[in-house]
């Protein structure tokens, strides 16, 4: 009656405005106390109403300013369960080269849904390779079986901009499961909450839900972006994500003529169907050979990813392992020298190798001078630890400008053809397989061969970023694995298995007190709970001061490799080691003391990198500064183990230090 009344009064327009806003608020919304202020507005019959609107983002309206350019067009809506508009992104503006000065805002669109490898859409594609693209069918390795895609591709479209440029991607989730998205390398140190970690930085999107991830490119390198949640990852959601800096800028743009995004390579390995307890392949951009038969490796049933390259000429290739599996690879390519310039997306001073070893979430790229005859070769990958179990290996053709495209190189894809340099050791990178030293850095050891170059032994370009008389915080870490009473395999960092909060710990910090909420190895021993001895499961979150110089001591308590991931920094690496005996890692801190762990000198350029190897029964020693405070995952990248609860959170800084996110329409 109230609202018939106001109608004779007032124009039609203003008054159905208020209606919409008034049911919309009591059917849909709870808004910040901050939106209040909006309200006089209603009561001034001379005021436009500015009411918040109700669409389809729960990201839509905040009081941050805009940062996007004039005249982006932005999607509002979106049809239901329609995926065919959705593809790749090779004409996109934000494809170009860079320049000085110049950055864009850049808009994608990412459908994520459930999609099958050799799915009902692939008819032609079975037997022409040619009719695959138009079908939208993922072949794979010829084995049909479930995985969830990004826009109709396994792997997702990879995004092209430039350092600087402003993103905006709406991920829209047509699973029938919560999703979200992070983008790997990103620091996020003006936008913690699109680091995209569910219930840490922020709530998952439910099916149907779109979510808008705004944020800077606020560094250069190969990165790559993926679901932050459950087995999504190995099932397909991910994608290369390439930011690249003006060439003056570039300290090693005078080492190659190209960099194509055809030249990026995203390594992964497989589970068929739901079997998610073993690696049944490794595909390279989606393809390979089918391990299930019997075909040699030069049968033309199988699809090979391929390489185009004209002789005489230097090509930046990335290459990204997107691994679910403890399943180390070692990549290399037939007879050519790769000249490795970066690993994730952090410039290193060149180093000449036959090849390098990459476990889960670790980037390298090199330049590859195309100088041999012109005709096709191996690009090779082996898999390790349990795609070794299963003897996996994988293949792609490089394949030079004058040799018949059809063609597949000769020989095996794992058969040495190095010719007249087999006299000469190979050099690897990177190489994982360490065995126990009493040793200082200059004899860590790099596998079999005395050639070879350990991590901890490259060089950044760029110095370290604190003086030589820094005193960094330590704080001691430690990898390890225990059965709970019920059978179930729990793995833990510092003996406690994380178990997902309720709350997202970024936007409802306020909601509650940090020592009734979380744990820690510290509160849980001050409870009088020894976890070494029990089962230890909370909301794990470590607490590190802000704008301090830390250093982080992992040891790794367990017989295997295992890759450690730190959100929202890029870390330098100057200690990595083994020890081999548990006792001795479980007395770290006192080792430590004595100086039983090496350190690099201070004015060695430790490599800098956001993704690392703690080697079994070994340690790695990380340092950076605390200079993003915030909410940041801290864990394991291989999928099975993050899973199962090797995974923390480290809060750096106190909450009033944090961004402050305010509250958010949630429809």
């Amino acid at each position: 009656m109230i609202a018939t009344n106001r109608c004779g009064r007032e124009s039609k327009s203003r008054c159905c405005q208020l209606i919409g806003a008034l049911l919309g608020t009591l059917l849909w919304c709870c808004l910040d106390l901050g939106q209040a202020q909006l309200q006089p507005q209603l009561e001034q019959s001379s005021t436009k109403i500015d009411w918040i609107t109700f669409p389809w983002s729960r990201n839509n309206r905040t009081n941050k300013p805009t940062h996007l350019g004039a005249g982006l067009q932005l999607k509002d809506d979106y049809d239901p369960a329609d995926v065919s508009g959705f593809s790749g992104f090779e004409r996109h503006p934000c494809r170009r080269v860079c320049q000085q000065g110049q950055s864009q805002s850049c808009y994608y669109q990412l459908v994520v849904h459930n999609y099958r490898r050799l799915g009902a859409e692939c008819q032609r594609c079975q037997y022409d390779e040619r009719a695959c693209a138009a079908e939208n069918c993922i072949y794979g390795d010829g084995v049909s079986s479930p995985v969830m895609a990004v826009n109709r591709m396994v792997p997702g479209p990879a995004i092209e901009l430039c350092e600087n440029d402003t993103v905006v991607v709406d991920v829209l989730n047509y699973l029938n499961e919560p999703s979200t998205m992070h983008w790997h390398g990103i620091h996020m140190s003006r936008s913690p909450e699109m680091d995209g970690v569910a219930h840490v930085t922020q709530y998952p999107v439910e099916p149907g839900e779109v979510y808008r991830y705004e944020f800077q490119a606020d560094r250069s390198g190969t990165l790559w972006y993926h679901s932050h949640l459950g087995w999504q990852r190995g099932f397909g959601v991910a994608g290369n994500l390439i930011v690249r800096q003006p060439h003056q800028a570039n300290p090693h743009a005078r080492l190659y003529d190209y960099d194509l995004v055809e030249h990026a390579i995203m390594v992964q390995d497989i589970f068929y169907d739901y079997n998610i307890q073993q690696a049944r392949n490794i595909l390279i951009n989606g393809k390979g050979r089918n391990h299930l038969s019997q075909l040699p490796d030069q049968d033309a049933r199988h699809r090979y990813e391929r390489l185009r390259v004209t002789p005489g000429y230097r090509y930046r290739m990335r290459i990204v392992l997107n691994g679910i599996f403890n399943c180390p690879v070692e990549f290399s390519i037939e007879q050519h020298k790769l000249l490795i310039i970066s690993t994730d997306g952090n410039d290193i001073v060149p180093v000449l190798a036959d090849g390098f070893f990459l476990t889960s979430a670790e980037r390298f790229d090199f330049v590859l001078e195309a100088n041999q005859f012109a005709k096709n070769y191996w690009i090779r990958v082996r898999g390790y630890e349990q795609c070794e179990e299963r003897k996996l290996y994988q293949g792609a053709v490089l394949s030079y400008r004058g040799a018949a495209r059809s063609e597949l190189p000769l020989g095996d894809i794992m058969e040495d053809q190095r010719g007249r340099e087999l006299d000469e050791p190979a050099t690897f990178i990177n190489d994982f397989r360490f065995k126990p030293l009493n040793a200082s850095i200059s004899a860590l050891r790099k596998s079999n061969k005395d050639k070879d170059v350990g991590t901890v032994s490259l060089r950044s370009v760029e110095p370290v970023p604190w003086p030589s008389y820094t005193k960094f915080l330590t704080h001691y870490s430690s990898l390890s694995m225990r059965q709970a009473q019920n059978g179930e395999q729990l793995f833990q960092i510092d003996e406690i298995s994380y178990i997902s909060p309720g709350i997202s710990m970024l936007q409802g910090r306020h909601l509650y007190q940090d020592d009734g909420y979380f744990c820690n190895r510290s509160s849980l021993a001050a409870q009088g709970r020894n976890c070494a001895r029990e089962v230890c499961e909370c909301v794990h979150v470590i607490r590190l001061p802000a704008y301090r110089p830390i250093e982080m001591v992992v040891a790794n308590h367990m017989d295997a490799t295992h890759p450690i991931h730190l959100h929202g920094f890029t870390f330098r690496l100057v200690g990595q080691g083994v020890l081999g005996s548990l006792s001795d890692l479980r007395n770290i801190r006192e080792l430590d003391r004595r100086g039983r762990l090496s350190r690099l000198s201070d004015d060695y350029a430790a490599v800098a990198k956001d993704t690392v190897q703690v080697p079994g029964l070994g340690y790695v020693i990380l340092r950076f500064i605390s200079d993003n405070p915030g909410f940041w995952s801290y864990h394991c990248h291989i999928e099975s183990h993050a899973v199962q609860g090797m995974a923390a959170v480290l809060k750096i800084g106190e909450n009033y230090q944090i961004k402050s996110i305010p509250a958010r329409v949630r429809c």
